[in-house]
């Protein structure tokens, strides 16, 4: 999985329930805050959305 699949995935966790332009924007800006940052981050933070990344995806 790549860092941007990655990143849509936590985006859509995220906003899952909101379906308004003002969440499609900040879609945007939250992922490229995630594309920013490192793999192990993202992973964590996948993990707070219940998203589940095998370790020889992610590391």
């Amino acid at each position: 999985m790549t860092k941007e699949e990655l990143a849509l995935r936590i985006a859509k966790a995220m906003y899952k329930d909101r379906r308004t332009l003002e969440s499609f924007n900040a879609y945007y800006s939250i992922k490229g805050y995630f594309l920013d940052l490192e793999m192990a981050d993202l992973i964590g933070i996948a993990r707070q959305y219940g998203i589940h990344v095998p370790l020889s995806e992610g590391l």
